[in-house]
């Protein structure tokens, strides 16, 4: 047997166990990650729990990882800061292995609970010591067809050092807010207006019955068959 008959623990293999080792080490703080791994990958890396405290809240959501190393033509783009949304640093970053294919955003559609691009950028600072940053991507409105896909825009750097961002300050905004809110989008697509209490998010922002008004606007087809619907069922039923 040759050396070039057996199988290369390549620099691309090496690299993505790091990024996905250093997602979880993020997540692990505020969400149980499950790894999906061999045959069951089907575009998807982890489903992730989110935590309140020591709570697991059954908020579901979908992630996969994408990490690759800084370059000039490849380095995020800070463009500023998302306020009065979540906060968080905004960056565009331009890079092929962050192209979701038709079939597998097809397949996200299918699943009914957030959906967000993990890009783990490996870089090189002083002294000759790597860093890794970790950025998101959502995709609730693209797959609720609300959103044109663009494969590099918006961004959001969640990360500070070693620590995730998972709300920017006094348990509001951060990561935990666009998780609420694709939540919000999702139930309204499907016409229901049933969704996690932002409370047991960790969220105190919201009220437990917030009503967000700008995106029931946005689905209220979807929302007003379903009453029709279920104000019809009850009056055969006999409840008026």
């Amino acid at each position: 047997m040759t050396e070039n008959d057996y199988k290369k623990y390549t620099l691309q293999a090496r690299r993505g166990i790091k990024g996905e080792a250093f997602f979880e080490s993020l997540v692990c703080d505020y969400s149980i990650p499950h790894r999906i791994v061999g045959p069951k990958d089907v575009g998807i890396d982890y489903f992730c729990e989110w935590v309140h405290g020591d709570k697991p809240t059954g908020v579901l959501y979908a992630v996969q990882v994408k990490t690759f190393s800084e370059k000039k033509t490849n380095k995020p783009k800070f463009v500023g800061i998302e306020k009065g949304y979540n906060y968080l640093d905004k960056y565009e970053i331009h890079n092929s292995n962050l192209t979701i294919g038709k079939e597998t955003l097809q397949y996200w559609q299918g699943l009914y609970i957030p959906v967000y691009l993990f890009a783990v950028v490996q870089s090189i600072v002083d002294g000759g010591k790597e860093q890794l940053n970790c950025y998101y991507k959502r995709f609730t409105q693209i797959l609720t067809k609300k959103k044109e896909y663009k494969s590099y825009d918006e961004f959001y750097k969640v990360n500070k050092g070693d620590s995730f961002i998972a709300f920017k300050k006094n348990n509001a905004y951060g990561f935990a807010r666009d998780l609420l809110i694709d939540y919000v989008h999702l139930c309204y697509h499907k016409g229901s207006i049933v969704y996690p209490d932002p409370r047991a998010l960790g969220l105190m922002q919201f009220k437990a019955d917030a009503v967000f008004s700008d995106l029931l606007k946005t689905y209220k087809k979807q929302v007003c068959i379903t009453y029709d619907r279920t104000k019809a069922y009850l009056e055969k039923l006999g409840y008026r």
